[in-house]
């Protein structure tokens, strides 16, 4: 995969704003592979949502206090190390069982919640499914028998965002740009099993996902070793899940989408890169679901520094989607009833 990006294209090489990320990726995945990596500290993997960790309102968290973590204690030998037994301490030692229950309570308020959003929606219930435990997610619960994260909540309430916009049982092909762990995509499959689902992302968030989906659904993901140097997307087998890096996106102009999904990915794009990803989508796609800042991200001071060259917003989205009627813009709905700050959620729909 690696080998592959770097050789892509540059229109789907990645931005400006993941470049701030990448030299951190291959270094901690060699140094400990994806073991436990749902409950892993200080974990460049949740840049694209691949941890589940306790809320750091949840729970003391050292390394966020700049007095015991800063460019001077970082340089002090075996330092991290031990501060992470201390901070461990710490949560063993002060973290009560009446916090516990505390924890526990407002976790199940946001299951409540997210539930019944879903019940007055008319979507299918959550009930019906539970979070896989593949990486071991630190912030689990369990709920009559079930498991569930915080953020299996978050990923159902954008399906339940979608579900009075589109018919999930009639559809076929939902394809992904910025999969990232294969979370929101362990939602749509385990209710709609029917679903033909494409993912396209860089490496190594591709690489995460294939490996974890590989293990939730053992008999349904098409390895990237096995898409790498498909032709078409014309005769795929109905019912998989399908892995293909970025630079394979111009495979979609000779297939039909039921509905392209993109979430937080093109908010980390300039316009141009978006305008690119988006033409194929304008030509062949009947429904499109967007949840991005539509504002645009903050901008980089210089080019290398964390940000984007330049935002991109609602007004790009409009034009690279010219063949389309925007049906819906509303804020991001989290678990705990709140919104998530400058997101929005946005429905589109193919102009008759």
């Amino acid at each position: 995969m690696l080998k592959d990006v770097r050789t892509a294209p540059p229109e789907y090489a990645p931005t400006n704003y993941w470049s701030v990320y990448e030299k951190k990726f291959v270094p901690e995945l060699n140094q400990f592979g994806l073991k436990d990596f749902r409950k892993r500290q200080n974990s460049v993997l949740s840049s694209f949502g691949a941890t589940d960790l306790i809320s750091s309102f949840d729970h003391i968290n050292l390394y966020s206090n700049i007095f015991f973590y800063n460019g001077f204690t970082r340089k002090i030998p075996f330092y991290t190390a031990f501060l992470t037994k201390l901070n461990k301490t710490f949560n063993t030692v002060l973290t009560s069982r009446v916090s516990e229950e505390k924890q526990y309570k407002k976790k199940k308020a946001s299951l409540d919640f997210a539930s019944n959003t879903g019940k007055k929606a008319g979507a299918k219930h959550l009930e019906s499914i539970e979070t896989s435990l593949v990486g071991n997610p630190e912030d689990v619960f369990e709920v009559n028998g079930k498991n569930y994260t915080r953020s299996f909540l978050y990923y159902y309430l954008r399906y339940v965002y979608c579900y009075p916009f589109v018919d999930f049982d009639k559809i076929n092909t939902l394809v992904e740009l910025g999969s990232g762990a294969g979370k929101q995509t362990e939602v749509l499959k385990k209710l709609y099993p029917h679903l033909t689902i494409i993912l396209f992302d860089i490496p190594p968030q591709l690489y995460v996902c294939e490996r974890y989906l590989s293990t939730v659904f053992p008999d349904s993901v098409v390895s990237y070793k096995d898409t790498r140097d498909i032709k078409s997307l014309q005769n795929i087998e109905k019912g998989k899940i399908y892995i293909l890096g970025t630079w394979q996106f111009p495979l979609l102009n000779d297939i039909k989408i039921d509905i392209f999904w993109n979430a937080a990915s093109f908010q980390e794009m300039e316009p141009d890169v978006v305008a690119n990803y988006l033409k194929p989508i304008d030509k062949q796609a009947d429904l499109v679901f967007l949840q991005e800042e539509m504002g645009g991200k903050e901008v980089a001071h210089k080019e290398g520094k964390f940000g984007v060259l330049k935002k991109t917003t609602l007004n790009d989205y409009k034009k690279s989607l010219s063949n389309f009627e925007l049906v819906d813009l509303a804020p991001t709905l989290m678990p705990t009833g709140g919104n998530l700050p400058k997101s929005s959620d946005s429905f589109w729909r193919r102009k008759e």
